[in-house]
């Protein structure tokens, strides 16, 4: 018995690294793919109530979460601040009854989830669309499917004149909301989506919060997008970026989806892209905040700068 033993423990030494491999090759692509147990909003709370919606995209294709939490507490003057959040459903399956309780001092936000009709934390392929930016190419004309690792994007203005035109007024029917504390947030493809409205449609937001914002994205499309920026249109603006310690670029393909970028892809470091479009925000009058979590990697962003916005949604 003790020689078994102590061969089957030299059996998983043998294969811990290729386990651990195994972990770390599949765990963005896993992660994305969990499903979504109970969340806060599947149980009572004195501090909010919930509410869920069902929204659908113009073209019917694309099939909204709307979740949306509502403080108990009576509204402030002038109304309730807004936390609209990106990738909804993983958004909820991150949130705790100890975060609501952290927000539900004098201030307390109204949060809102978009997310999609699927059990799972992420909709990759509805995401991919909507949170990515228009492309064009060298000659100034628009590329109809833009492709990153086998999926189509560029849907970003849709998407964002979705929310303005029927998530926002949504909002604004369900609870007492103040118009000019609206905040943003997102993560991953969600950042890039943050920083492309910030460029494109600065007012409509009040503030932005960017977590690990995937600037790589079709060979830094947004950094076109940024370097024609007026950089007065953004100012007074309050931004937040919040990085990890990991740098991502655009050769960069996960395991799990072998789809290669663009052959004429430049690699791009979305840290230091990222780390370029803060401080000409902030040369150009915003208000910006620069936060860098050395000690994590990507995934981890997700819980930390929701954490963080959260905490900002709070503020005066």
């Amino acid at each position: 018995m003790f020689s078994f033993i102590r061969f089957t423990l030299y059996c998983l030494c043998l294969l811990g690294p290729t386990l651990a491999l195994a972990q770390a090759t599949t765990s963005p692509s896993s992660r994305a793919n969990r499903v979504v147990g109970e969340t806060i909003a599947d149980h009572p709370s004195l501090l909010y109530r919930f509410e869920r919606h069902r929204l659908d995209s113009a073209d019917g294709k694309r099939h909204y979460r709307i979740e949306i939490s509502i403080p108990r507490a009576s509204a402030p003057d002038g109304g309730y601040p807004v936390l609209y959040m990106l990738d909804g459903n993983a958004a909820m399956d991150t949130l705790t009854d100890n975060d609501l309780a952290a927000v539900s001092g004098s201030n307390p936000p109204v949060l809102v989830a978009i997310g999609y009709e699927t059990d799972v934390r992420n909709d990759v392929v509805a995401r991919s669309y909507d949170y990515t930016p228009p492309v064009y190419d060298d000659n100034g004309e628009l590329i109809a499917q833009p492709m990153v690792r086998g999926r189509v994007g560029g849907g970003a203005d849709i998407f964002l004149q979705f929310i303005l035109s029927q998530v926002k007024p949504l909002v604004r029917e369900r609870a007492v909301v103040n118009p000019q504390r609206e905040y943003l947030w997102g993560h991953s493809y969600g950042g890039l989506f943050t920083l492309h409205t910030l460029l494109t449609r600065p007012d409509a937001f009040s503030r932005y919060i960017a977590g690990d914002p995937s600037v790589w994205w079709h060979g830094g499309a947004l950094m076109h997008e940024w370097h024609v920026f007026d950089k007065g249109k953004a100012a007074g603006k309050r931004v937040a970026f919040l990085v990890s310690g990991r740098s991502r670029t655009a050769r960069t393909t996960l395991p799990s989806d072998p789809s290669p970028s663009p052959a004429n892809e430049p690699a791009i470091d979305s840290r230091a892209a990222a780390k370029e479009i803060a401080e000409g925000l902030r040369q150009g009058g915003s208000i910006v905040t620069y936060e860098a979590f050395p000690q994590h990697g990507h995934g981890d962003m997700i819980r930390i700068s929701l954490e963080r916005a959260l905490l900002i949604a709070t503020e005066p």
